[in-house]
Formats: C-alpha cells, structure tokens, sequence
C-alpha cells in the first residue's frame, strides 16, 4: 500500500498490480461523510446530497482502478445530486467523457424531475466538456472516464455523444453493459501492464458501441459559449505529434483569427506556452508508462514535436525539475512524485483528483 488514511487506501502499481484507489465514508464521522465524497469527486461535479440521504446518514464507496488510458470506477453511493456548471465547464481544461452504469436504480441525466431517465444496466454518457445536472438515488454503478484524446478519434460523432443512451433492449446496449460488469469482475486481478495493454481494445469497443447503439438527442447543442477553447484545444491535442502545429496554422485550420486564439489563451501564457507545456505534458505520461519503456527518448521527443533532443531536454527539465532519462528511471522505481508537477498543488485535492488531471493518452 503506497499511501492509506480514514477514507483512501493507494496502492500505486509499484508491486505490478494495476493502479487503485479505495475510498469509504466508513470510518469518517457520520456529520462529515458527506464532505468527504464532495472531496472526493469535486474535480468533476460540485454535489447535494438527495432529500433521503442526508449530510448526518450519508455513506459512499466507491475502488478506482487506472488503466492508463481511461478510469474504470465501481461505487456505492446514497443519493446525490450531481452538477457541473457553466462557470465551471469554462474554468476547468477537463475534456473527458462520463460513461455511467447503474446497476440497480435509476439515474437521471438533467433537470430534476425532467431530462433523461437511465434505467439498470444502461450506459449514459455525459461529455464533461459541457454543463450537465445528473442525479443518482442510493445504488451502485459503474462508470468509465475516458480523455476526450483517447476516445474522440473512435467516435464517428465525438460532439454528439452528451446525454445519449444506450438502451437494454438493444443488442449493443446490453453487450456493453455486460462488457463493463466483466471488466469490473477482472479489474482487481489484472496486473499494471495488462491493464494498459487491454486499454486500446476496450476503448475500442466502447466506440463501437456507442456509434451503433447510442439512442436519442444530446442534451445541450453541439456548440457552446465556450465552444472555441474545446475545439482549439481538441485539435492542439489530436495534433501534438506535428512539428508545424503553431498558432498560424491553428488558425488557419479552425477558421478563427490569431487575435481570437490570443485572447482566449492569454490566461494560459499564450497560445504557443499552451503547445508546449501540453506536448511536455505528454511526454511526461509516455514517460512514466511502462508500456512505452523501450521507446527511445529521442523518438518521444521528435514524436510529439521536437526537433531536436537537446532543446527538448532543456525544457523538460525546466518544466519539471529534473531531465528526461531521470524522470523515467524515476517511474520504473515506482516513484510517483515525478508526476507531481501535473497534478493540482492544494493540500485538499483527493488522490482521485490527482488522478483525473493526470488521466491523458
């Protein structure tokens, strides 16, 4: 176990088995429990708890188990109502997809009292990148949470997938239910490298299946008040591998100003410090996966839009204190702190936090 209090235990993958987080409001003071998950979880939905679950009654579990490039989470949970606001949605880089499967009750995806109901053993999915309500009564679930970088290639319609469903009574929705409950079953004996060498087929899969059995309109248009940032950060995302990606050409390539891309990311160092700490970002996770060990560092540098390794190094270390080849040595000897610089600085954010802002291709 790398790292346990009151509500977590977190063993890291250090001993070969895949990533895991336990959390429990169990041993947690009944008057805090409910604190306790918003912690938990207030890297994606600010949270009330539901008329029958009160703050003093309330009790949450849920294990998290990383798999490189997507969170597999099974959770038992009192009722909440979950909600990621405009502000919020605007405020945030979080640019993942929710894929959400109760087990035994019913969730509903909207306004309370309307919007879309998701019955047992349904898919819902929710694109994070848009403002979304969502309540759960007391049950248990399953629930993917996958980059947009890793799915939204798959997908035929990336920007449509927010609030649809996958029926029951389709072949495709019950496959993939079954599919997850599997997944779930096998998690906790699959080793770290299994895990991430499983990643790409299940994504995979999960593609599959929502273009074929995704039912029912999205929730919210396609396009947003803020809908310029997610574009132009989708396509910086889908295109770090280019040496010619440059503020010119993502202009040109979405259609917008230079003056408009320079506004929108003037709060991020510009648009060209954005590039560039997202392409060492990148390198960084290649970095630390063991399933990338044998790619040479240069190629990982060129791969993502470097020309030339010094350089590369220079800005590496610069952006995270110590070089390339120190960082993966790091890794292999289980230390997780050389992701440090990646995860929020604040005393108060949960390990699951942490995870979340890692969670990259």
């Amino acid at each position: 176990m790398d790292f346990s209090s009151d509500e977590y235990e977190v063993y890291d993958g250090g001993s070969g088995r895949i990533p895991t987080i336990r959390f429990t409001t169990a041993a947690v003071p009944r008057g805090n429990r409910f604190t306790a998950w918003q912690r938990m979880i207030e890297s994606l939905f600010d949270a009330e708890p539901r008329p029958a679950s009160g703050p003093d009654t309330f009790s949450a579990a849920m294990t998290s188990y990383h798999f490189g490039r997507f969170l597999l989470c099974q959770s038992r949970v009192d009722g909440v109502s979950y909600r990621r606001s405009e502000e919020r949605v605007h405020r945030s880089d979080l640019d993942h997809y929710l894929i959400h499967l109760p087990l035994h009750r019913a969730v509903r995806f909207g306004r309370a009292g309307g919007g879309k109901r998701v019955r047992p053993m349904e898919g819902g999915v929710l694109d994070l990148s848009r403002a979304a309500d969502f309540h759960a009564a007391a049950g248990e679930a399953i629930t993917l949470l996958v980059p947009r970088g890793a799915l939204a290639p798959l997908l035929k319609s990336p920007g449509h997938q927010h609030g649809r469903i996958l029926s029951r009574e389709t072949p495709v929705g019950a496959f993939l239910a079954r599919h997850l409950m599997a997944l779930a079953v096998a998690a906790p004996r699959l080793g770290r490298v299994e895990a991430s060498t499983v990643s790409a087929p299940i994504l995979a899969l999960v593609a599959a299946c929502l273009d074929l059995g995704a039912e029912g309109d999205a929730l919210s248009p396609v396009l947003g008040r803020h809908d310029l940032v997610r574009r132009v950060r989708a396509h910086i995302e889908q295109n770090l591998h280019r040496e010619e990606l440059t503020p010119a050409s993502l202009a040109k390539d979405l259609g917008v100003s230079r003056s408009q891309l320079y506004r929108q990311f003037e709060g991020a160092g510009g648009v060209w410090h954005y590039i560039r700490q997202r392409r060492l970002r990148r390198c960084l996770l290649i970095l630390c996966n063991p399933s990338h060990g044998n790619r040479r560092i240069a190629d990982v540098a060129y791969d993502h839009g470097f020309a030339d390794e010094a350089h590369f190094s220079r800005l590496f270390r610069q952006a995270f204190g110590l070089s390339p080849r120190a960082a993966r040595t790091a890794a292999r000897h289980g230390d997780r702190s050389v992701l440090a610089a990646l995860t929020p600085t604040s005393g108060e954010a949960s390990p699951f936090a942490h995870w979340v802002r890692d969670l990259a291709v």
